[in-house]
């Protein structure tokens, strides 16, 4: 219903005061109601329901207009009524005010005065409807606004989180390292109705195996030694809320087992415990690795990951999100700028060209980090010279039969993602070669060079078929 045909009610004992007011409503383009009587206007109020402003007047016998505002509040908080009173009154008016009243006019009442008031109500109104949608709408955003871009792929993902969050499910997030799984299951989280509890994470690649299980279902004092006092598990820190399993492929099988029990009874027990405790957690986790063939392997139980993967999200590589490369450096540049105090302009045509032809083996982390280092370094405009060398100095070329398809034209040339893919592998086998020599081919240090974990490394070196 729009402001110039919204219905209002007149309730006044005196019918000409009704007329008048009612005529001057009418010529505006309201919809005038007459009652003559609190209790009909009440009745009126509950059988219309389109009803958007009441026009009330104090002085009324039987029931006075201070009454009849008393019982419309009860029912409605929100309906919009404006108090008529002679002179006399106005401490009776202020009182109504109090009560919940939106304005109040005198008798003898001025026409102008009037259409101005009610004009102005409706103004309100309607200003607390757009706030009211765009809170909606703020609500709707809410905690996607770190998935930055506008790829058909990122706005697929976007589409997927925003529907899945308000269900109760597990999710299981896959993609490659850097991709932004974490940045995904918080954004799930937050548009949960879990938003207001807890969102606690736990990194399956950072704890030694001995203290996983402590960790996530706590101990009772004295349950080993150094127990000094009772620890609840990351199980009970994140009740009512979510907890977010990161790189769960390295899960031992040990602990894999007595997850899936947790997740079946919905009760953890603290080594050294003797009851069972209930837990109400949703559970999201991610992985970079093939859980599917380390199931195959026996190294991943089935069990789990079907409990795990009642819903999956996939995340694309930054080399297949196209146009994000562009729109992620301005968040970063923007980020950083703030963090670091610094007033780094923009980035210049080249350094953004260098941005757009890198393949970004380490996906949005890897770019992440290069803004970093380019606000950290840059005095103006971000320049070639403040990328990582990696960056600034990848050369697209290759051998002239690499991108060329076997045994075809030799004018022809392979497809943009298998050739994407080449160029990737590359620059991960140039990559992980430099991080082994500096490193003396020490594998765990080499993964910690490289910011990812050493299943991962493992992984890279067995799919590139590199013998080191």
């Amino acid at each position: 219903m729009t402001m110039n045909n919204a219905k209002v009610l007149v309730v006044d004992d005196d019918p000409e005061n009704c007329f008048v007011v009612a005529k001057a409503l009418e010529d505006e383009g309201y919809q005038p109601l007459v009652s003559y009587c609190g209790s009909d206007a009440l009745e009126q109020l509950e059988s219309d329901h389109q009803i958007q402003l009441v026009l009330l007047d104090i002085r009324m016998p039987g029931m006075d207009g201070v009454e009849v505002l008393g019982r419309i509040r009860e029912k409605d908080q929100e309906l919009p009524v404006v108090i008529v009173s002679a002179f006399e009154q106005v401490s009776t008016a202020v009182k109504c005010m109090r009560l919940g009243a939106y304005d109040y006019l005198t008798k003898p009442l001025n026409i102008h005065e009037l259409k101005i008031t009610v004009a102005n109500t409706f103004r309100t109104l309607k200003l607390q409807n757009e706030v009211a949608r765009l809170r909606g709408e703020i609500e709707k955003r809410r905690g996607l606004e770190q998935m930055v871009g506008s790829s058909p792929a990122l706005q697929h993902v976007a589409a997927l989180v925003q529907r899945v969050a308000q269900h109760d499910i597990s999710v299981l997030v896959t993609g490659e390292s850097g991709t932004g799984k974490e940045v995904v299951s918080e954004a799930i989280h937050a548009l949960s109705p879990r938003r207001d509890k807890p969102f606690v994470c736990v990194d399956c690649t950072a704890l030694p195996e001995h203290l996983l299980e402590s960790e996530l279902f706590g101990y009772e004092r004295g349950a080993f030694t150094g127990a000094l006092e009772r620890k609840p598990g990351r199980f009970e820190l994140a009740q009512g809320g979510t907890l977010f399993l990161d790189e769960i492929g390295n899960l031992p099988l040990s602990a894999q087992m007595k997850l899936l029990r947790v997740l079946q009874e919905r009760q953890v027990n603290r080594l050294g415990g003797k009851q069972p405790i209930a837990v109400d957690v949703r559970v999201l986790s991610a992985t970079n690795a093939n859980l599917k063939a380390m199931m195959q392997a026996g190294i991943f139980r089935e069990e789990l990951f079907h409990r795990l993967n009642e819903f999956s999200i996939h995340l694309p590589a930054l080399r297949d999100r196209e146009g994000d490369v562009e729109m992620l450096a301005a968040f970063f540049l923007h980020r950083f700028n703030a963090q670091f105090k610094r007033q780094v302009t923009g980035i210049g045509p080249t350094a953004m060209d260098c941005l757009r032809r890198y393949p970004w083996p380490g996906n949005v982390r890897e770019l992440h980090n290069a803004i970093k280092r380019a606000v950290v370094l840059a005095e103006a405009m971000v320049e070639p010279s403040h990328l990582p060398p990696e960056i600034r100095d990848f050369d697209v070329q290759a051998p002239d039969d690499e991108f060329t398809p076997s045994g075809g034209d030799p004018e022809a040339l392979l497809p943009l993602k298998e050739a994407t893919q080449i160029a990737v592998a590359r620059i991960e086998k140039a990559l992980i070669l430099k991080a082994l020599a500096r490193t003396e081919n020490n594998k765990m240090q080499a993964a910690k060079l490289l910011r990812i974990d050493y299943k991962t490394l493992f992984n890279k070196l067995k799919e590139h078929k590199m013998t080191v």
